[in-house]
């Protein structure tokens, strides 16, 4: 399948030139050479990052630049998906935002959206002929590296959240164990503030602990949860993410290491691994 590429334009089947207007819109426009020995019936895939307003306008400007060049099945890969954390209405006052995004790619008439690791499955719910493409493969990949470079230890696979749960139960039955570690945590959502860390584990024998989870943002919610395990006997804490945000930097107290992919960007201080290789599967 031919591939558009908004992520690396080196790799990309179709050439194309990008710009920002002063007024801030984005713009693109298609080599058209490298387009003229393309089969415009068969399929066509965009991969791209949506971290910003700007990159979902820049996705939708390339769906209605493939259709005015009758391009009949065009397809996205989408890495990072802005607002799909925001997948109800938080607190009075406040959007849907997820539901917003979604109607603006639903416009777009795409054959299909494959997206990595969304934040749950509203996401899929919502957006139209939207297909998530889970974390399975890409924990299997970092748990062989990880034993690799230390030494099988005895481990346990930990979902820090509530939100996770659900997540981590389909990934452990993947992976072939039951050794999982349920934590919850309270979430003041005026505030950010988070309190409460408990688990039901009462004893963790130096086991070696690796939390699962879709995002790290600032990393409070690791923190904690690091600080809770290690009270319970935790040997190390690693920390595996699909998306790395690292809006506060990627020291995160009590966590040993991390792990993440280059979804919402390169993260050169970490293990970053390469997410195309999931999502192009």
């Amino acid at each position: 399948m031919n591939t558009l590429n908004l992520i690396d334009p080196l790799q990309s089947d179709i050439r194309y030139k990008t710009m920002v207007f002063p007024d801030g819109q984005p713009h693109i426009k298609l080599d058209m050479d490298s387009c003229a020995g393309l089969d415009r019936k068969a399929p066509l895939r965009i991969l791209c990052r949506v971290n910003h307003p700007a990159d979902l306008l820049l996705l939708l400007l390339v769906k209605n630049t493939l259709d005015y060049l009758e391009f009949e099945q065009v397809e996205a890969a989408v890495t990072y998906l802005m607002a799909a954390r925001m997948d109800r209405v938080m607190l009075e006052g406040e959007p849907f935002s997820l539901k917003v995004v979604a109607a603006m790619l639903n416009s777009a008439g795409f054959r299909r959206l494959r997206i990595f690791d969304p934040h749950s499955e509203v996401t899929t719910a919502l957006i139209e002929r939207s297909y998530a493409v889970t974390n399975h493969q890409y924990v299997r990949d970092v748990l062989q590296h990880y034993f690799a470079a230390n030494g099988e230890e005895a481990w346990y696979l930990v979902s820090p959240d509530a939100g996770a749960l659900k997540k981590i139960h389909k990934l452990a039955q993947y992976l072939g164990t039951e050794r999982v570690v349920e934590c919850m945590k309270e979430r003041d959502l005026k505030t950010g503030a988070l309190t409460s860390f408990k688990t039901t584990t009462e004893h963790l024998d130096g086991n070696t602990c690796f939390i699962i989870d879709d995002i790290c943002d600032g990393g409070g919610t690791f923190a904690g949860t690091a600080a809770l395990l290690k009270e319970k006997g935790a040997g190390k804490v690693i920390l595996i993410v699909s998306h790395g945000i690292f809006s506060k930097g990627t020291t995160i107290n009590g966590v040993d290491a991390i792990y993440t992919t280059d979804s919402y960007r390169v993260v050169p201080e970490v293990h970053c691994l390469p997410v195309t290789p999931y999502l192009m599967a």
